[in-house]
Formats: structure tokens, sequence, C-alpha cells
């Protein structure tokens, strides 16, 4: 069974995704801010994947991952998970080991299951080749409704 960390501060959405993955017979480990992510994957480290966000109390994603970067640490496959939607931290994220990018409010639950399983089934790639561009899925952000329905259901999106 693949060890998943799930780190967002946003309890209801971490809780969403962290049901849909144990559905799927994932185990789930949740950290609730980068400070708290730091000290699972620089101490603990058995996670086969971890779910980032980037705007995160106490220590943001990024910083989470140049911090492992600097110490040497063995890091797992990391998906960032994230509102920002500008290219450059597209670019930092896969700069950085990040494996894909998924923009929160452009897919449902069920997508980012999707996503993670089919990351967890494909063999390691090799990290100095960039990643798919993670707007290929996507025409524009009209398209990025799901989760934001899913996180305010009957309120407008907030995305530019």
């Amino acid at each position: 069974m693949a060890k998943i960390l799930v780190v967002e501060d946003e309890q209801m959405l971490a809780k969403i995704i962290g049901m849909k993955l144990e559905e799927e017979h994932y185990e789930v480990v949740h950290a609730y801010d980068g400070q708290q992510a730091y000290d699972a994957l620089a101490v603990e480290n058995n996670f086969d994947l971890v779910l980032l966000d980037v705007l995160l109390p106490r220590m943001s994603g990024f910083d989470v991952l140049e911090k492992l970067r600097t110490e040497q640490k063995v890091v797992p496959k990391v998906i960032v998970f994230s509102n920002f939607a500008q290219q450059a931290d597209v670019e930092r994220a896969h700069v950085l080991g990040a494996v894909d990018y998924i923009v929160k409010a452009a897919f449902s639950p069920a997508e980012i299951l999707t996503k993670i399983k089919s990351i967890l089934d494909a063999p390691s790639a090799d990290p100095a080749k960039p990643a798919a561009d993670a707007y290929a899925n996507f025409q524009s952000m009209e398209e990025v409704a799901p989760m934001a329905e899913v996180l305010r259901p009957g309120q407008p999106n907030n995305n530019p």
C-alpha cells in the first residue's frame, strides 16, 4: 500500500482528498503547515508521494522543498498543489524536483486521484528532464471551476 503525505492547510480540502485516497486503499498522513511537512519528510520520510500545497503557514511548500534539497534529503515524488497558476511557479516546482503541478481549481478530487495513481504507477522519470506542461490540460482559467465548486459550493470562482 502506497503512503501519501497530503500537505494542505485548508482542512476541509485535505479531508476530502484524504478520504478519496483512503477509499482507494492508500495510507494517508496529513500535515497542515510547512513545518509539519518538513518534519515528516526530514525525519520519517517513508512516503511514496507528497501532495504539497505552496501557500502554507510557517513555511511555504517551495521552502520545504528547498530546505530538503539543501540538506540533501531524499525526497519522494512530489506533486505541487496550488491556487497559483503562474508559469514561474510551475517552473520553480519542477526545478525543485516536483513531478507534476496541479492548479487546485482546475481539478476535482476524482481527477486528482487519477493523477496520483498515474504518477505512482509510472516508472521513475529522469529528474534532469522537465515534466509535461502543467497547463496542457486546460485552455483558460474559465475551466477551473470544479475544485472551486467543491470548496465553495454556489459561490463564485474567485480566480482571475
